[in-house]
């Protein structure tokens, strides 16, 4: 209870600092938010912090791709080039008020020196570089595609960020359907090899998918050419289809029909732990509801499941059609295909019309269009996923053990996807694998919380009737004994164990968003606002976001649109708190400068105060800047150093015997953490260094702060 009071009542006290009237800029990783700062626009702002984030004073690396409105205001998003080539997930994003202040920038463009520079004309025109079919052939291999395409596979030449600099890659892009699924492979333009990867296929479930994963599965693998020469085949028809689809359902027809569905499933609705997969029938006839499926598609008396934000089709096998009435009406019932199909339209149909009543509509619309979905899909695996990697983003769900498609939990997790990608198209890397599951299990736990028995039928659970019985065993909403470790990425799908707790990736992030509905719902205030800030802090974000920026951007997105009820940003900062992603706020600390020469253990200079900000700079490529922290027993030092937005310099953690702990290596201008609990009885000194890499040095260009606190 000391604990709790404590955490509120820092951030009643973050909250009072952050209403005084004067300009400020607080970074979190890769997100800049600002107080008090006006804006001219989005070019003229980007001029006036040039410096602060690397970019050359005429800004010719940069250009405007999209504008995108949110509640709040607008975001100019820009892509970072170099040699006429996209720098790959490397972008800085604007966001500006309606009143012309500006709100926040996120940034993850590189800075490129003249050396990088030099470096990147030698490989765009001296270095040997593979082709497209190259590329296409090694992704292809690697990949061991085993299932037809769902697009065709693409290949384009970008830069990839490294440490040192950038290098030139084939981004290659292959959608087959799951278990294969879609991959972006990143190979080396010049040999092939394997830079990095990521998937485009995110299922519910499953380890974290991976390239590495893929190469070990058993089985003959595709030809190339024959599988895309197939999918050519039915490329024309199904565009014809999607053509005729997209006519028909654009706008609202006006004509509805109706459904039998499970809302939100057959445990919840009739409050019962025993149903299972193989009870009765007739166990199931009180858990059926008649519901409405709006503005469906009518074509020669043939009533079809395609509306305005719904389009089931065939996408994966089996190769099952969506059902079809002559009179709008839909009767079948679980094992029942045309069941499937009827509650995954009306729940994602639902859904849609819930988010535009939260305002995204319009402009700041979020799947405002038919989104394609297959009900019986991934060849019948027990699992679903929503896809993207191939100009053209589905979901699909599959029908082994509880059919997926009967768990409005599952429906709502995989829109939870879309909802992501939709808002964020680059929102990969960084802890978002955790982020988008943890996001979908919270946005199917909201729904859950608003129907009959949610509050009270297991509302610790995500995926009550899909989940937590012999098919698997589901995913809990209350894990707020799961603790963030700033040194970890989080992974999709990952077991993490933490201070002696195990927990699910997912989890940490899905337990306090839930944790802040459900308190903010028991003090009367509406879902709807709830999910309003979740959903508004997605805007103007890029990839590699960790969950300290995610989680800030959530606390000011209610602070922005309820200035009045600060009890939404309080309640939010206080669950991030319990769960470390967010630090205790704490009153400013000491403000120090370094003190040379400190370039050993025994010349450290001393840190002995809570949240001490240390000015310092890198005098020359060969100087080490020590720091002595003493953190109090029982505490947990976190070391942040924030260098100049040109420079590379690396954060190490040592014992006073001169053995290395750990130790932080980001890439230029990006923040280096290193985190260490002292769980003894009496106060422990830790040495933080600071090391050059690359970049600036002395009292102008090698600028950096250290932070600690504990």
């Amino acid at each position: 209870m000391k604990h709790t009071s404590r955490t509120i009542l820092a951030s009643l006290i973050v909250l009072a600092y952050s209403g005084v009237a004067h300009a400020a800029a607080n970074r979190v990783d890769n997100l800049t938010f600002f107080t008090s700062t006006k804006s001219a626009s989005a070019q003229e702002t980007l001029r006036e912090n040039a410096e602060r984030f690397g970019l050359p004073a005429n800004l010719d690396n940069l250009v405007l791709v999209r504008t995108q409105e949110s509640l709040t205001g607008t975001h100019y998003y820009y892509q970072q080039t170099l040699r006429g080539l996209p720098v790959d997930r490397a972008e800085i994003i604007v966001s500006i008020g309606k009143r012309g202040e500006l709100l926040k920038i996120f940034n993850e463009t590189r800075h490129i020196s003249s050396t990088v520079d030099a470096a990147a004309v030698n490989q765009l025109h001296n270095q040997r570089q593979i082709s497209d079919e190259q590329a296409l052939d090694k992704g292809w291999a690697n990949l061991k595609v085993q299932h037809p395409l769902v697009a065709l596979p693409t290949s384009e030449l970008v830069w990839v960020a490294t440490k040192g600099g950038v290098q030139l890659a084939r981004k290659v892009t292959i959608e087959a359907q799951m278990p294969t699924g879609g991959f972006v492979q990143y190979l080396n333009a010049h040999d092939g090899s394997l830079i990095d990867s990521y998937t485009t296929s995110l299922p519910r479930k499953g380890g974290e998918r991976s390239l590495a994963a893929r190469g070990e599965v058993t089985g003959a693998t595709l030809d190339r050419g024959a599988a895309t020469k197939a999918f050519k085949a039915a490329q024309q028809n199904r565009a014809t289809a999607r053509a005729t689809t997209a006519n028909a359902t654009v706008v609202a027809s006006g004509v509805d029909g109706s459904g039998l569905v499970f809302d939100p499933d057959p445990r919840t609705a009739l409050n019962n732990d025993t149903l299972t997969d193989s009870s009765p029938a007739t166990a199931f006839d009180p858990a059926y509801v008649t519901k409405p499926l709006k503005d469906l598609t009518v074509a020669g008396g043939v009533y079809k499941l395609s509306g305005p934000y719904v389009n089931l089709k065939d996408i994966e096998a089996p190769a099952t059609g969506p059902s079809t009435t002559t009179n709008g009406v839909w009767t079948a019932k679980r094992g029942n295909n045309a069941f499937d199909d009827t509650n995954v339209y009306f729940h994602l149909d639902q859904n849609q019309r819930y988010i535009q009543s939260l305002g995204f509509t319009g402009t700041k619309s979020i799947i405002d269009r038919p989104l394609d979905v297959d009900t019986d899909g991934l060849n019948g695996d027990d699992n679903s996923h929503y896809s993207y990697g191939g100009g053209s983003d589905y979901l699909a769900f599959g029908h082994g053990c509880v059919n997926d498609s009967e768990d409005a939990d599952v429906i709502l997790h995989e829109y939870g996807h879309a909802i992501h990608r939709n808002i964020n198209n680059n929102w990969s890397g960084g802890d978002t694998g955790a982020m988008g599951e943890g996001f979908g299990d919270y946005w199917a736990g909201s729904y859950s919380l608003s129907t009959a028995n949610g509050q009270t039928y297991h509302p610790e659970w995500a995926f009550s009737w899909d989940g937590h019985n012999a098919c698997w065993g589901g995913r809990a909403l209350n894990r707020t004994d799961a603790k963030y470790n700033a040194t970890r990425t989080y992974g999709a799908h990952s077991s993490v164990t933490e201070g002696g707790v195990t927990f699910q990736s997912d989890e940490l992030w899905s337990s306090p968003l839930y944790a802040a509905a459900q308190a903010l719902l028991a003090a009367g205030k509406p879902r709807a606002n709830i999910d309003k800030i979740i959903l508004e802090a997605h805007f103007g974000l890029g990839s590699g976001v960790k969950m300290p920026a995610m989680a800030t951007a959530i606390v000011n997105a209610a602070k922005a649109l309820y200035p009045a009820d600060l009890s939404y940003a309080n309640t939010f900062q206080a669950k991030f708190e319990a769960q470390n992603i967010l630090s205790v706020v704490v009153p400013p600390g000491p403000v120090i400068s370094e003190t040379e020469s400190n370039n050993t253990i025994a010349t450290a200079n001393p840190v002995t105060q809570n949240n001490t900000t240390v000015n310092a700079n890198i005098g020359s490529n060969a100087d080490a800047d020590y720091f002595a922290i003493t953190v109090p027993a029982g505490k947990t030092l976190k070391a942040v150093l924030t260098p100049n937005a040109t420079s590379d310099y690396d954060l190490e953690l040592y014992n006073a015997a001169g053995t290395k702990l750990t130790s932080s290596t980001a890439g230029t201008g990006a923040v280096d953490t290193v985190t260490r609990a002292n769980s003894g009885s009496a106060a422990v000194t830790f040495y933080a260094k600071v090391i050059y890499y690359s970049g600036g040095t002395g009292a102008t260009s090698g600028k950096y702060t250290l932070v600690t606190t504990w």
